[in-house]
């Protein structure tokens, strides 16, 4: 039996801007799990952000139905925000108030007492790094230091379900290292985190499943295996030379890999066809230029997107 916390059903959102209309969400059907990661990625203009702004009630669906925590978004909109909490896109804090009021304020809000408010504000300070800033008004801050701010909010409160829009946006290294440890932290102790992100490698690392879109449908889903399935055209090959040079670097680039990249002496192909036809040129290319080492790996979550899109997302901007 299915234990969804999330469930969407044929949503659909038109948008007109101008004399031009569109659908920003065009029958978009997916259920997440209690306690699961669930990434939405896809290129600039898929349909992301709108998709979140619905889920956290604050766009109305044209048609189809979204249900959280057994609540319609649209029939019940105060009991489905009971159950969540969101960092979005544009800020959401409170300019006027000090980061300290800030935390305080969103507390009281959630009907914590005021020992509990400080020892969770406490908590989020020190996870976050913002011990400076808290007497700052949050107008002072800058892009980053307000992401952060609006994420240490969100993970003060224990709501079910937490929706993270390009949460880590803006953020330096070692506070996104942070933050994203305690996504995970947070779905490890029950809560679910639906989360959209145009960072690659951070859906990879976070999500247990996650869906791609564009145009407002979703092209593929599952997990990152069951990705990698619909993509078995392309793979890795990671290799290097036990005595490298020029012929052999030239040897590499006569393979016909899609795309090669050398670091220190290490080749990584991003390559295309059956895996037994790349064994036999690797085999030809040790017996010409003995090989240090090789390993074929599975598709990244990036070969998988160049795959099913036609083109990088960073290429195309993996925005809304």
């Amino acid at each position: 039996m299915s234990d969804a916390i999330i469930s969407v059903t044929d949503l659909r959102y038109s948008y007109r801007k101008g004399t031009r209309r569109g659908e920003a969400l065009a029958g978009l059907s997916f259920s997440v799990e209690r306690g699961e990661i669930f990434g939405v990625l896809g290129p600039n203009g898929a349909g992301k952000t709108t998709l979140v702004r619905i889920l956290a009630t604050i766009l109305p669906p044209a048609s189809g139905r979204a249900v959280i925590a057994g609540c319609d978004v649209a029939g019940n909109p105060l009991g489905v925000r009971r159950s969540i909490c969101a960092v979005l896109q544009e800020s959401a804090v409170e300019t006027l108030l000090s980061v300290w009021d800030n935390l305080l304020l969103y507390g009281y809000l959630h009907g914590y007492s005021r020992a509990r408010t400080r020892r969770e504000a406490e908590r989020v300070v020190e996870l976050l790094e913002l011990k400076d800033t808290l007497r700052q008004r949050a107008l002072e801050l800058s892009g980053g230091y307000k992401r952060r701010l609006q994420v240490a909010k969100a993970l003060m409160v224990d709501t079910p379900v937490l929706f993270l829009d390009e949460a880590t946006t803006g953020m330096d290294p070692l506070i996104k290292r942070r933050t994203k440890d305690a996504f995970s932290d947070e779905a490890a102790s029950g809560r679910t985190v639906l989360l959209t992100t145009q960072l690659l490698d951070e859906a990879e690392a976070l999500c247990d499943r996650m869906i791609l879109i564009d145009q407002g449908k979703m092209i593929a889903g599952g997990r990152l295996s069951e990705l990698r399935a619909r993509s078995t055209k392309v793979f890795s090959v990671h290799l290097s030379f036990t005595r490298p040079g020029p012929e052999a670097v030239a040897a590499v680039h006569e393979l016909g890999a899609r795309s090669i990249q050398e670091d220190g002496g290490e080749y990584e192909l991003v390559v295309e066809g059956q895996e037994d036809e790349w064994l036999q040129k690797l085999a030809r290319l040790s017996a010409r230029f003995p090989l240090g080492r090789f390993e074929v790996r599975g598709a990244s979550l990036e070969q998988i997107f160049v795959e099913l899109y036609g083109g990088y997302p960073t290429e195309r901007g993996a925005g809304a």
